[in-house]
């Protein structure tokens, strides 16, 4: 047994420890160099190793380390001897990526390095994930190790499938309609656009862009995803919202949400609050609407489905699914802000930010409200703004189908001006009004998000809190969402990974 130098360097191709307790009975020395190691595969042993060398000469330890010359290193070589020296009168089936072996008219797969007797045909198919490029494909042994083949390269591997929420994805082959949503093959062309809810990621028109299916199973290049567009009202055709008023179309106000609470008596879920979508899986509401006395924590981890949020929903009824992009998702956390007490602190503080246990998927029925993130716009007294809830109508009943309404906005200051009989109490620092003095009561819904139009998009710029109960207008006061920008800010930025 030939002893090895021990300078650190000696690198083995394949190594195996024994530990002397497993081999004490067994004695290997110079006889056994030349050996075979052979491992199971498929119910065969296959030859891996030649035994090579051992530690002896390179450390004293309770080990024995054994060096093994790999099989697999040398296989092109090894062919070359067998055919030159063994197959007389047959072949061997060569390896290659991607292809199965089978004889003609049998199903059994014969495995690489195979014999084949000459005059034998075996025929060539691809394994899955990889693309025929040719519809038959065989090989004749003419001995010797050679073969007539009809074709140099049948199996090339497949691009993976091409999918993405943000996009829109076109794909031809050779000028033909491809399904990129499956294995695509080589040569395949991808043309991806952003959906229409969304917009390119550069903010501004896009490039064209290709992607191209390579030979090797890759695309060239890397898939991109569009940011959603916020605050676009999208009116969806032939679906009225309300029917004793404006009409109001389905898409009208894509963000907002149904809060629905379950009801053990009657075992039902119950609407009890709106809200607005601010992302994929945050919800802007009022605290009011999860608070209780007494309640001490800032957070409240749901997990016993009390909650239901549905979005792209129009009908109040929870058990109607009324479109196909209405999603009803549960509720993983509930943030009231910090400070909350209720009406004992005059309702200041009276927003939250609730986490969905999963991501909605955007379409023209749902879709994010915008959020003036730098402070960019102000809203003067008197632009109206777009309120949508399942509130009363103006007959004063509740309303089986989304309402929506326009309000006039109103600062704090006037707001509280307008009071002398408590109320401008609760119309605190974090507050302003919206509604008319002279408008006829029209309930609005706790929660609901009261919007304001700004460089052609909605922004969410209140959140529906309280109303003076011995009034009949329309004048509600709402927490301002600016002034609270920085709390959302942070949770926004937590549960977004931004």
């Amino acid at each position: 047994m030939q002893p090895l130098p021990n300078n650190g360097n000696n690198m083995f191709n394949v190594c195996l420890m024994y530990k002397i307790s497993l081999v004490s009975e067994t004695n290997i020395d110079a006889q056994n160099i030349g050996g075979g190691i052979s491992f199971l595969h498929f119910n065969s042993y296959y030859l891996t190793g030649i035994l090579s060398v051992d530690s002896d000469g390179i450390s004293r330890t309770n080990n024995s380390i054994l060096g093994f010359t790999d099989i697999n290193y040398h296989v092109n070589w090894i062919r070359d001897v067998l055919n030159k020296h063994f197959t007389g009168k047959s072949c061997v089936l060569p390896t290659v990526e991607g292809v199965i072996y089978s004889y003609e008219g049998s199903d059994d797969i014969l495995s690489h390095g195979t014999l084949i007797n000459r005059k034998l045909t075996v025929i060539e198919n691809c394994e899955v994930g990889y693309h025929k490029a040719y519809t038959y494909s065989f090989r004749y042994c003419l001995g010797r190790g050679r073969w007539l083949f009809n074709f140099e390269k049948l199996c090339f591997k497949m691009c993976p499938p091409l999918e993405s929420e943000s996009l829109d994805i076109k794909c031809s082959h050779n000028g033909k309609y491809a399904n990129c949503s499956n294995l695509s093959i080589p040569d395949t062309i991808a043309t991806p656009s952003c959906k229409p809810t969304y917009i390119s990621p550069r903010g501004q028109d896009e490039v064209p862009f290709e992607l191209h299916c390579q030979s090797n199973g890759t695309w060239n290049k890397q898939l991109y995803s569009c940011n959603p567009y916020c605050g676009r009202a999208y009116n969806i055709q032939n679906q009225v919202l309300i029917e004793n008023g404006d009409k109001a179309l389905v898409g009208t106000a894509p963000w907002n949400v149904g809060i629905y609470k379950f009801k053990k008596i009657d075992t039902i879920y119950d609407l009890m609050c709106g809200g607005s979508l601010i992302a994929q899986n945050l919800v802007i509401s009022a605290a009011h609407c999860f608070w209780k006395i007494g309640m001490l924590s800032n957070s409240r981890i749901i997990n016993d489905g009390l909650y239901k949020i549905a979005v792209g929903k129009y009908d109040r009824n929870f058990s109607v699914i009324d479109n196909d992009f209405t999603q009803i998702m549960n509720v993983e956390i509930v943030y009231p802000k910090e400070g909350y007490n209720g009406p004992t602190g005059f309702h200041a503080d009276d927003i939250a930010i609730i986490v969905l246990q999963n991501r909605v998927s955007f379409s023209n029925g749902v879709a994010p409200v915008c959020i003036d993130w730098n402070g960019n716009y102000n809203v003067s007294n008197g632009v109206q703004g777009k309120i949508v809830s399942w509130g009363k109508t103006k007959t004063g009943i509740s309303s089986p189908i989304l309402l929506e309404a326009s309000l006039p906005y109103m600062d704090r200051s006037s707001c509280r001006n307008m009071y002398t009989n408590g109320f401008e109490a609760y119309v605190t620092d974090d507050k302003f009004c919206a509604g008319s003095a002279l408008g006829q009561e029209v309930d609005k819904g706790s929660g609901a998000g009261l919007c304001f139009l700004h460089s052609n998009f909605y922004y969410l710029t209140g959140v529906a809190s309280i109303k003076d109960p011995s009034t009949n207008n329309s004048i509600a006061a709402y927490t301002d969402v600016k002034y609270h920008i920085q709390w959302i800010r942070g949770l926004y930025n937590k549960h977004n990974y931004i």
